[in-house]
């Protein structure tokens, strides 16, 4: 059968990704995931029986749903220097197709627990580590005064693993409460971040590099600062219940030790922005990774203490409705109505080249395109396709149909 080259400029071929980044964002599962340990004995590299990333997507005209295993299949987790270890769980995240801001009262942040989830399917944890300072004992406590709550990332930061800085709770359940290296490219400080991730509001997660002026996409690009600051306090020792003294624990170590000023870095209390976007060229509020100038966690690291948005009673483990499209999201054309995605692609992360393989019809053309939302690639080809001079990050590679296309998202190492 003869094959239509089909031409899509970069600007088209934008738009229609651009129109639904609540679904084409997910790392969705190539294959089984692994995890190293070093406690306990003998330590090393296990290799699990269960899928890492994202299952399936589904959705509807108002609301998508993501099915996720909850730990990573495109990076190597661990070691730890804790005993926790993760395990696969069967999150079904539900989130608003159509996020608009929370004009009563705001929803707040829980300091622990999950607070939205990443495109790779692991949770998004807060900036609490479920302890707080005890006046009486001089220590940190689950049973504390709940006053001064200690900083997750300072506390537990030499606990994160290498590759994507998550760890496992006491519960497997693995999470992220910082800067997860592993969905963007660190090094990119001259590109737009990717979306890392989604609020529970349905609000998109940027990495930590955006445009310098928020509504304009042909502004340089820089480092998104946060808003917050340490307090300008001399101790803690005159609030009630009193904290400890700064001699005892540095500013830093206690949530409570910042304040956003609303004159310091670009991100407002609830650490996002209204802006354009690669995805959103209209504009979105977006929330943003807080990083330093160094590249490391920047407090409050991804949310603060409310959510920008309206929470509609998301959770982890969400039913799905009837009615709902399934399988591989779109990009154009008409919608994918097939249960189950057309193609794999393999391997992914991957170094030098890419492949698919397909259940049934076979695509005209492939499309590959950067954050930017840029194409970077235009081929008929769709087995050892050479992508060793492309730049090192995440990349879509949408194949278009007949009638229909379908997007995968894969990482260039």
């Amino acid at each position: 059968m003869k094959r239509t080259l089909l031409i899509i400029s970069a600007m088209a071929l934008t738009t229609m990704i651009n129109a639904q980044a609540e679904l084409t964002s997910w790392i969705m599962s190539t294959g089984l995931a692994s995890y190293s340990y070093s406690m306990p004995p003998p330590g090393g590299t296990v290799n699990m029986t269960d899928s890492g990333d994202v299952q399936k997507v589904c959705y509807n005209t108002t609301d998508v749903y993501v099915q996720a295993t909850g730990i990573a299949g495109t990076y190597v987790m661990g070691p730890w220097s804790n005993p926790n270890v993760p395990a696969a769980k069967s999150y079904t995240f539900k989130l608003t197709r159509n996020p608009t801001e929370e004009l009563g009262t705001k929803t707040s942040v829980p300091l622990m627990g999950s607070i939205g989830v990443a495109v790779n399917g692991v949770v998004f944890y807060g900036y609490g580590d479920a302890k707080s300072y005890k006046s009486s004992t001089g220590t940190n406590e689950p049973n504390g005064d709940g006053k001064w709550y200690s900083d997750a990332w300072v506390s537990e930061g030499l606990t994160m693993d290498v590759n994507g800085n998550g760890h496992a709770d006491g519960m497997s359940n693995y999470h992220y409460h910082a800067n997860p290296i592993a969905l963007y490219d660190e090094n990119a400080t001259t590109t737009h971040s990717p979306i890392i991730g989604f609020a529970y509001d349905g609000f998109p997660v940027y990495g930590p590099f955006g445009y310098t002026n928020p509504t304009n996409s042909s502004s340089p690009i820089k480092r998104i600062r946060s808003g917050y600051t340490l307090r300008a306090i001399a101790n803690r020792n005159s609030t009630s219940p009193a904290g400890p003294t700064l001699a005892v624990a540095a500013l830093g170590t206690y949530i409570e030790d910042y304040e956003h000023t609303g004159s310091n870095g670009d991100l407002d209390e609830y650490n996002g922005r209204f802006c354009h976007t690669p995805e959103y060229p209209s504009g979105t509020y977006a929330y943003f990774l807080a990083t330093d100038a160094n590249g490391d966690p920047e407090f409050p690291y991804l949310f603060a203490s409310e959510y920008y948005g309206e929470v509609d009673n998301t959770s982890t483990n969400n039913n799905m409705p009837g009615g709902l499209t399934c399988g591989a999201p779109t990009v154009g054309v008409n919608e994918v109505t097939n249960l189950e995605q057309k193609s794999v692609l393999y391997p992914n992360p991957a170094n030098n080249a890419i492949s698919f393989s397909f259940n049934g019809e076979l695509p005209n053309q492939l499309i590959i395109t950067n954050t930017m939302g840029q194409v970077v690639m235009a081929t008929t080809q769709m087995v050892n396709i050479d992508i060793s001079n492309l730049p090192i990050g995440i990349y879509n590679a949408t194949l278009l149909y007949s009638d229909n296309a379908e997007t995968v998202r894969f990482v260039k190492n």
